[in-house]
């Protein structure tokens, strides 16, 4: 009764995010862009993958536990191996750009609970003008902070849920942005009664649009047709929906040593995409892995020459981070007596240096 249940609400789980995909896709966007709405999302940091272990997200979010399930899919939480996990995770992002992460668990019988705050280290930039275009000698440094609560229970002993609620705040110098995301997933494990073979869907980055305050959006001018004289206004931002997407995985473990997971990702901005991981285990000392990420479908820019004066009609939008990527755990438990391991990741980037990602995981 209850495998009818979750295979019952794993459905209808998929089926609404899959419309909403859709709906997303048709709406904005149009023919110029095949209903693509590539980079003009709000809160786009969301869509970093986190820590090392999973690569690129192949399969993460079937069989993603402890920490690591805090970003991927909330009910692998419950999964967590010991009462209490934490992980620390830097990623070395595009353009000098850093990525910074946290997390934690605390599981309590059926229950589990985490905690995790992500933050990208852009770095200082040069304030440039019209009248200064190489700078006026003046920097600012742009804020990025997500942080994340998440409540998972483990439903039954092969059946997990779970439920995560983020806030993104993003700004620079005088202007703030906030939003509110929320993720839930399900994970099933010996589906279908086949062992070893794992299923997961998670809906990510469900929330309103982001929208910006501060008071860098106040300025002096004359109103239009008004005999006033130099007042303050506000100019009024436009909202940018944040970047949600669903995913549906399987991943599935041939005996101690091998193990092969795929992901389907339907993004509300972005192409549809697969992301296949596979990995090699020697229990106790290390494991290998394998990843690919590849867009479902070739989207090009037809331009409207109408409104442009430049034809980039042969422009094709393309996800810099697809390819192959590789990776690998030692685990320390044999050396430190503890339940601790080490994971890097390298994730090749077009136009840019490849990531590293190297994350460090502790359970009590």
């Amino acid at each position: 009764m209850i495998s009818k249940r979750i295979i019952t609400i794993t459905s209808v789980l998929a089926l609404f995010a899959g419309t909403l995909m859709a709906q997303g896709s048709n709406q904005y966007g149009g023919a110029n862009a095949g209903g693509m709405r590539n980079g003009t999302a709000g809160a786009s940091q969301l869509l970093i993958p986190q820590g090392a272990q999973y690569l690129t997200g192949g399969g993460a979010v079937a069989n993603a536990t402890g920490v690591g399930a805090t970003y991927w899919n909330p009910a692998g939480v419950a999964r967590v191996k010991g009462n209490l996990e934490t992980s620390f995770s830097n990623r070395t992002y595009i353009a000098d750009m850093s990525v910074f992460f946290f997390g934690a668990v605390m599981k309590s019988g059926s229950n589990a609970f985490g905690i995790n705050v992500r933050s990208v280290d852009v770095g200082e930039i040069p304030v440039t003008t019209v009248f200064s275009p190489d700078g006026t000698g003046e920097k600012f440094k742009p804020t990025n902070f997500t942080a994340g609560l998440t409540y998972s229970r483990m439903m039954s002993t092969k059946t997990s849920m779970g439920l995560s609620l983020n806030v993104t705040s993003e700004g620079f110098k005088r202007v703030t942005g906030t939003a509110v995301t929320i993720d839930a997933g399900v994970q099933y494990s010996d589906f279908l009664d086949v062992s070893g073979l794992d299923i997961g869907v998670a809906v990510r980055n469900f929330g309103r649009p982001m929208r910006y305050t501060g008071s860098g959006l106040l300025v002096d001018a004359i109103a239009i047709g008004s005999d006033r004289q130099v007042g303050t206004y506000k100019v009024e931002p436009a909202k940018f929906d944040v970047p949600m997407l669903m995913e549906l995985g399987a991943s599935y473990r041939i005996g101690s040593n091998l193990g092969v997971s795929a992901t389907y990702e339907s993004n509300n901005f972005d192409q549809d995409k697969i992301k296949v991981m596979g990995s090699f285990t020697v229990p106790g000392l290390a494991t290998a892995r394998v990843g690919l990420l590849s867009d479902m479908e070739s989207v090009e820019i037809n331009d409207d020459l109408l409104t442009t004066t430049v034809d980039e009609s042969k422009r094709e939008i393309e996800d810099i981070f697809a390819g192959v990527s590789f990776g690998g755990s030692v685990y320390l438990q044999k050396v430190l007596g503890i339940n601790a391991s080490i994971d890097l990741a390298v994730i090749p980037v077009q136009y840019f240096e490849q990531n590293t990602v190297l994350t460090l995981n502790v359970g009590f």
